[in-house]
């Protein structure tokens, strides 16, 4: 695929690394554009926005050394912090996309994320740092990939997650409407 038509050509202006943050501007568009009507409830946030900020999740995950290179599509009536698809910038080349879910609603989601995994064929793993589980797909290089493609995977991830966050019942502290 040439250079032109590849994910990467959306990154800031003069090559500089920011994390992939124009191209992950791009990609939340994208999805939105793709899943609106299908998804209602659908939102996109990005982890600039909350790197110092007070919730709680953010203060845990600045003081473990995770960065704030990311966004995650999250779900109503789920909280962001507990059900989310994370697009996680890995180096300025490459990103890491999979179904995330916090450590409390591990024992809520757990079934529900190892039954995704298993789809995609990824393994769930405990995520320290982020203090959450995550199902990923293996690293995207953003330079051999279009921007379409990268938007059709994610949205396929997130139209598989909104039926998990839609069937299961949302304890009220990980509703976003619960605080």
């Amino acid at each position: 695929m040439g250079a032109d038509r590849s994910a990467a050509t959306s990154r800031a202006p003069g090559g500089r690394d920011d994390g992939l943050r124009a191209l992950r501007e791009k990609l939340a568009q994208a999805v939105k554009a793709r899943t609106g009507a299908r998804i209602p409830g659908l939102s996109a946030h990005f982890g600039e926005d909350y790197e110092h900020g007070t919730d709680p999740e953010a203060v845990a995950y600045s003081t473990t050394g995770g960065h704030f290179r990311w966004v995650a599509f999250a779900f109503a009536p789920w909280r962001m912090w507990d059900l989310h698809l994370g697009v996680v910038a890995i180096d300025d080349h490459q990103l890491s996309v999979g179904f995330h879910i916090s450590e409390r609603a591990a024992p809520v989601v757990m079934r529900e994320l190892e039954r995704l995994a298993a789809g995609i064929g990824a393994p769930v793993r405990h995520q320290e740092a982020a203090v959450e589980y995550q199902a990923n797909l293996p690293p995207i290089d953003v330079d051999r990939v279009s921007i379409e493609e990268l938007a059709d995977t994610v949205s396929g991830l997130c139209a598989q997650y909104a039926q998990v966050a839609g069937k299961l019942a949302c304890p009220a502290q990980m509703c976003a409407t619960g605080r």
